[in-house]
């Protein structure tokens, strides 16, 4: 028998649907993807770190925040 720690179950709503998915946030830096999470919270945390970072959403790739920071060095 298996422990009751429902790692592995996948959580149904109450008409038998599949619960939906939770969005991921992507922190982006000069186009490479530095860090994803769920929280939007937690990304635009670690977006606030680099300068001339953003938080977008993963499925839609719509901008939703950007870091406060500028970089020093600006590029032409």
């Amino acid at each position: 028998m298996g422990c009751a720690c429902n790692k592995n179950r996948q959580n149904r709503g109450t008409n038998g649907e599949a619960a939906p998915t939770r969005e991921t946030f992507e922190v982006v830096l000069n186009g490479k993807v530095l860090f994803k999470h769920t929280s939007d919270a937690t990304a635009k945390a670690i977006s606030n770190r680099y300068p001339d970072s953003f938080v977008r959403e993963q499925s839609s790739g719509q901008t939703v925040h950007k870091s406060a920071k500028t970089s020093t060095t600006a590029k032409p």
